[in-house]
């Protein structure tokens, strides 16, 4: 509105964004705090694109959340109702004014008549330019607070907080926030929950003081808790599959610090001992999978995690995997390649890695989450396949999906029991005493009985080269074709027994069809909100399970559009090429590439452009900036 005042306040349905300085200015300390609050609050929290860098200090970084009262659809557009600015340095020389870095790059998005919080402790900048479109500026000196006054620089971030939380409405009474202090500190003594409530106490009080000097009566924002029926939790992708893998059974689980999987190593080393397991941290990537194998081979359930890079090292443990018929999960957190790539940029550019990498042909399952949920419900069942079909399973997650955080209701993970099948385990009791036992025993289903090695009464061989049934080496032509068909048919059952058909929202018939896979389900579903606000109807058909490719699933439904259009985030359109291979149909491609998440509004647009103008393959993103001409003999 301006400084006469507001006259409408939104209540419970906003997004904000938190920049500043990598390491030293908090931002995940300030999104974090923020997040879990508003979580215990009754309140629905999505963040899903944390911006970092990969240097060490001094970068960008930033948070955004969506905060609504009811759960998001996704994690919508760039466009933000409130913007923290955490960096308190400027350059007064610089020509584009004002000249902070999470102001220049992000009050482009800021919605005009939001609300723009900064550090003003190196003094006020000029806002006239956001002040013009009806942006409030609320100056906040909150280093100064927290070194001259409080004499303790740490808190800053908490004289941010409890100014959010003034200009919000929201838990006027600290009972929120004392709680989560407390829980944090009060270990380390009562007086340091007590600095912090000053400081949030402070940060109150300026912004009482800016909104008494411009004459608003509040700032056309509220957050108001909401009851609940149980505990919520906010949890990342990578917190909700770990969960998961350890109630699936697995006891063993190795990796290697890599971006984005180094939190599920993290985990798994604070969680799994609790249950008789152990997690390993290997010498490299390929040692991880190595010892993985190893504890597979001995009957233990195992995972290893990594992201492409680390996938690319351990391409010929693939082989070993499906050759030796060893069950494992492998999940790759996706990140933006080739070789390093952008390691804290999300891309979904590993699916032919994962469905064909390494050198012959082996049987293997690729499972790729969409949301939180998924990560866990898919986790239990990946362990399931493994151990069913005897093969490598991958689970292809992404760096926004991975570290991305989301509210998940505790009762969630009590709805379905998770039962643990080794039916096809080999007991001692099962055993004849004759010699008989052949642990690649060709099968009507391919699937041979398992063997622990010690198990009294059985003899195993364990080999990376082509076998006989007993696992003796062997280049025989026709033992050779009939162990490739063994190992072939276990993907034939798969496709019968447990592959599922894609995931449908709409009627395809005779309508545009939206295919995704992995992350992108929620922003699709949004985007076809969207496109039928605008008089465009549209399906969306989502795949989980990708590989082995559940043609008789797809090609019936796909069929029935009147134009298949792929969304995915890599530059070819990998998925869209899958599907042509396996359903002969064309398929259109909407496809992003930048680092940066797809938004609603890049498939909004890139459907419009390809039913506007027949467009095969539509680019979203940033355009690149134009090449310099340089004249002949220059």
């Amino acid at each position: 509105m301006g400084r006469e005042g507001i006259t409408s306040v939104i209540v419970n349905h906003l997004k904000l964004l938190v920049g500043g300085v990598q390491l030293r200015d908090g931002v995940v300390t300030v999104s974090d705090i923020l997040g879990r609050i508003f979580t215990r609050a009754g309140l629905h929290v999505l963040a899903m694109e944390r911006g970092y860098a990969s240097t060490i200090y001094g970068a960008h970084q930033y948070d955004p959340i969506v905060v609504a009262e009811e759960p998001p659809v996704s994690w919508g557009d760039p466009e933000i109702d409130i913007l923290v600015a955490l960096d308190y340095d400027s350059n007064p020389d610089a020509k584009e004014q004002p000249n902070r870095d999470t102001i220049l790059r992000h009050s482009k998005y800021l919605k005009d008549g939001g609300l723009l919080v900064y550090d003003s402790s190196t003094g006020d900048i000029a806002t006239d330019a956001l002040e013009r479109r009806g942006i409030k500026i609320f100056p906040i000196p909150a280093r100064n607070i927290a070194r001259d006054e409080l004499k303790r620089d740490v808190v800053k971030n908490v004289v941010t907080v409890g100014a959010l939380f003034r200009l919000l409405e929201f838990d006027r009474d600290a009972t929120h926030l004392r709680a989560l202090l407390e829980e944090r500190f009060l270990r380390k003594g009562r007086e340091i929950v007590e600095l912090n409530l000053r400081a949030a106490q402070r940060g109150l009080e300026v912004v009482e003081s800016v909104l008494k000097a411009k004459s608003w009566t509040d700032a056309g924002y509220r957050l108001e808790p909401r009851p609940t029926k149980g505990p919520m939790l906010l949890l990342s992708g990578n917190d909700a599959l770990s969960i998961a893998a350890i109630r699936a059974g697995c006891r063993f689980y190795a990796g290697y610090p890599i971006t984005p999987a180094s939190a599920i190593l993290e985990f798994m080393e604070e969680h799994l001992p609790k249950f008789g397991g152990r997690a390993m941290q290997g010498q490299n990537e390929r040692e991880s999978i190595r010892a993985a194998i190893g504890a597979a081979i001995t009957g233990v359930r195992s995972m290893v995690g990594t992201s492409g890079p680390g996938l690319s090292l351990k391409v010929e443990e693939f082989g070993v995997s499906g050759m030796s018929e060893v069950p494992m999960v492998i999940v790759d957190t996706q990140r933006a390649g080739p070789s390093t790539g952008m390691p804290t940029k999300s891309e979904q550019g590993d699916l032919f890695l994962v469905a064909y990498g390494g050198h012959g042909e082996i049987p293997r399952i690729v499972l790729a989450p969409a949301t939180q949920e998924e990560c866990y419900t898919l986790m239990i069942e990946a362990h399931h396949l493994a151990d069913k079909y005897q093969c490598p399973v991958f689970f292809l997650t992404d760096l926004n999906l991975s570290e991305g955080r989301k509210v998940v209701p505790e009762s969630f993970f009590g709805q379905q029991a998770v039962r643990i099948d080794r039916s096809t385990l080999v007991r001692e009791s099962d055993l004849r005493r004759d010699g008989s036992y052949k642990r690649f025993a060709l099968t009507p289903s391919g699937i041979s009985p398992r063997l622990v090695p010690g198990t009294v009464g059985g003899v195993i061989k364990v080999t990376g080269s082509e076998h006989d049934e007993r696992g003796f080496v062997s280049t025989d032509p026709a033992i050779r074709k009939a162990m490739m068909e063994k190992r072939a048919r276990k993907m034939e059952v798969y496709l019968n027994e447990d592959a599922k058909p894609p995931q449908v929202f709409g009627k395809p018939e005779g309508k545009p069809v939206l295919v995704g896979w992995g992350s992108t389900r929620p922003l699709l579903q949004e985007a076809q909100q969207r496109l039928r606000a605008r008089g465009v109807e549209t399906a969306v058909v989502h795949f989980t399970h990708l590989w082995p490719f559940h043609t008789a699933a797809a090609k019936p439904l796909l069929e029935k559009a009147s134009a298949v259009i792929a969304v995915e985030q890599n530059f070819s359109g990998q998925f869209a090429d899958v599907i042509q291979t396996y359903c002969l149909i064309p398929v259109r491609r909407i496809v992003k590439y930048n680092g940066l998440p797809i938004y609603p509004s890049d498939v909004v647009g890139g459907v419009e452009q390809i039913l506007r103008s027949g467009a095969q393959h539509v680019r979203v993103g940033v355009e690149a900036p134009a090449p310099v001409k340089v004249s002949e003999g220059d």
